[in-house]
């Protein structure tokens, strides 16, 4: 159960959740306000364009109401100017504002002073900070939890399903548990099979089949995935485009990891563990070839667009041509 969180002159809300640094914020404003209009006296400042008005603004009185909020965002962005003003505010903050620094990380050195960590001391001088790190969470749970709070119960498996269909972005997640939710009515319980059917990316865990399949060269493997996914994604007047997607996302993974395997640079993307030793090992000794791969996968956003009637043969020429030897 949320609380309505202290609200004092200086707030500094950071890390990789952006839904939880968004909250978190969302609950600031509100506390300030004692849940009412904020009126005039909210303004919010991307840190990027170095706003110093924002600091002349937190200095003001506010008009006619007890507080004024100012909020800087995307603090990762500011300028050395801007910073340096931050210093200078944080040292003595006006007590009738609430000024709410967040970004997804503090900014970086620069000229040889960590700015940014002299600004999160202060802060914890005369105010508070909060992080919200991606570690530090349990997606599972966290998709219970927002499920609970629409309504619905997740169980245990629904929410370990969507977990490994969705991803571990809480922002995602969230938006994956609405559509849920509001497939069920707004209420009762939300089971795996109700996940299947609302997620949007319900074959992202058998396409890692198809990727298996092109690294192996093996076509009967390949056309079985590609089959599973059609009938997992179901029918529409888009769900072709969006398996195409998700195969080219997929296939791109394979060629960044491969690259990276060749520059010794770390791989960006997310990939299963055991998937991604077993693809290092069939690269190592059949690496594939990025010009065939994108062309194919070229020509079949090509072939969709010219004839839709023959979505399937367009799939499977697809894979025979992504597992040719």
């Amino acid at each position: 159960m949320s609380t309505t969180p202290e609200v004092l002159p200086l707030h500094l809300v950071i890390g990789e959740e952006a839904l939880l640094v968004e909250r978190a914020c969302e609950a600031l404003v509100s506390a300030a306000f004692d849940g009412g209009s904020p009126g005039f006296n909210l303004a919010r400042f991307p840190a990027g364009d170095s706003p110093l008005q924002a600091l002349d603004l937190a200095r003001t009185l506010p008009m006619m109401a007890p507080r004024r909020v100012v909020h800087i965002t995307e603090l990762e962005g500011a300028k050395v100017e801007l910073l340096d003003a931050l210093l200078a505010y944080a040292e003595n903050p006006n007590p009738s504002t609430v000024l709410i620094l967040s970004g997804a990380k503090l900014p970086p050195r620069a000229g040889g002073k960590d700015r940014g960590r002299v600004l999160a001391n202060l802060v914890k001088k005369h105010g508070r900070e909060e992080r919200f790190r991606s570690r530090d969470q349990d997606p599972a749970a966290f998709a219970r939890e927002h499920a609970a709070s629409l309504g619905c119960e997740l169980d245990g498996r629904a929410a370990r399903l969507l977990v490994e269909l969705s991803g571990t972005d809480l922002g995602r997640l969230a938006r994956e548990v609405d559509k849920a939710a509001a497939y069920v009515g707004g209420e009762g319980s939300i089971g795996p099979d109700v996940v299947a059917t609302t997620t949007s990316m319900v074959a992202e865990a058998v396409v890692w089949e198809l990727t298996d399949a092109v690294v192996a060269r093996d076509a009967d493997r390949g056309l079985t995935a590609v089959y599973r996914m059609m009938e997992a994604a179901g029918s529409g007047e888009r769900v072709s485009y969006r398996l195409l997607s998700l195969i080219t996302w997929q296939i791109r993974q394979l060629l960044v990891l491969q690259e990276c395997m060749h520059t010794g640079a770390e791989f960006p993307g997310r990939m299963p563990r055991r998937k991604r030793e077993s693809a290092e090992r069939l690269l190592r000794r059949r690496p594939l070839s990025a010009e065939r791969m994108l062309g194919a996968l070229a020509q079949a956003n090509h072939d969709f667009n010219r004839a839709r009637a023959g979505d399937r043969r367009v799939f499977e020429s697809l894979v025979l041509q992504l597992t040719a030897s």
